[in-house]
């Protein structure tokens, strides 16, 4: 029974696309060994993995050489996460692109079920399934299921939708533009908006990923005072564009409170609290609807944040 399981799946698999993974990695030995298991333990044949050790100096170069040839090795100078992304998919092949930090996990479905969805969607660019959030145990601590895609919410809201396990076709990441090296903090939502503008994206309500929080990732550590900046930086250069939907363009000022409001959390969680409390005077002059219930219980439910949340641990 399982041998004709198997030949099932393979025939359902022989006309997908290649998938290549780019797993960026700087110091990351503790976890970069269960996070390239899981890509290893996919049902999906044709999956390139290419590992960008972007100038660590501990044991995870030679971890993931371990692996043979199941997995490419690129080594390169500390250029930061957008340059060893970049540079993994450049030397890759597929006609699906994803990534995966290297202390989070896929579970074994993962690929095969995004590329099946974002296969049967040609308007379709990106698709982003629900994802687990465990602790540097591996202990389950909440799962997180993020909302469907609507252009308000990734525009107007910067919702940044997609979590681990998102895959998006190559043909769209060439014409938006790869990651900015300039932006450390939230590299992610700047490509998001820009690959947006070439297709939908799609949410999958299936739990395909595990991203793991813990001292070290950048999410929940105290950051320098230029990375709370990002969100404004981000924001100043997508209206800058002269090809941009009055769709969009008219969410501006409500982009531009949100962005106010995304820096205040990173400065609070920083401990630049003042700062913080700036950005959120900005981001009511930014948006007068502030005043209305829902606005206000949100700024209120991010002033909180900024007072209680843990600095680094």
């Amino acid at each position: 029974m399982q041998h004709l399981t198997m030949n099932t799946l393979g025939k359902k698999l022989a006309g997908l696309p290649r998938v290549s993974l780019v797993v960026p990695a700087f110091n990351a030995a503790e976890y970069i060994g269960e996070t390239i298991g899981s890509l290893l333990a996919q049902d999906y044949q044709d999956l390139e993995i290419t590992v960008v050790d972007d100038g660590s100096t501990d044991g995870t170069s030679e971890i993931a050489a371990n692996f043979g040839g199941k997995v490419r090795l690129h080594r390169q100078a500390n250029a930061g996460q957008s340059a060893a992304m970049t540079a993994g998919w450049a030397m890759s092949t597929g006609a699906v692109l994803g990534y995966i930090s290297a202390d989070d996990r896929l579970r074994p479905t993962a690929i095969r079920r995004c590329v099946e969805e974002l296969m049967a969607r040609p308007e379709v660019v990106l698709v982003y399934p629900d994802f687990n959030i465990i602790d540097e145990h591996s202990v389950l601590r909440s799962t997180l299921r993020p909302p469907d895609y609507s252009r308000r919410a990734l525009y107007a809201n910067l919702h940044c939708l997609p979590g681990p396990g998102a895959l998006f076709r190559r043909c769209a990441y060439e014409r938006a533009g790869s990651w900015c090296s300039d932006l450390r903090q939230i590299p992610d939502l700047d490509f998001f908006l820009r690959i947006g503008l070439e297709g939908n994206f799609y949410h999958l309500p299936e739990v395909l990923a595990e991203f793991r929080m813990h001292s070290g990732s950048t999410t929940y550590r105290a950051v320098p005072y230029e990375r709370g900046e990002e969100p404004q930086r981000m924001v100043e250069m997508f209206f800058a564009r002269q090809d941009l939907p009055d769709d969009i363009r008219k969410w501006e000022r409500e982009t531009r409170a949100n962005a106010s409001l995304l820096s205040a959390a990173i400065h609070g969680r920083s401990g630049r609290t003042v700062v913080a409390m700036r950005r959120l005077t900005a981001a009511a002059l930014h948006l007068p609807t502030l005043t209305s219930l829902k606005a206000l219980k949100h700024t209120v439910l991010i002033a909180k944040g900024i007072f209680t949340m843990p600095g680094p641990r």
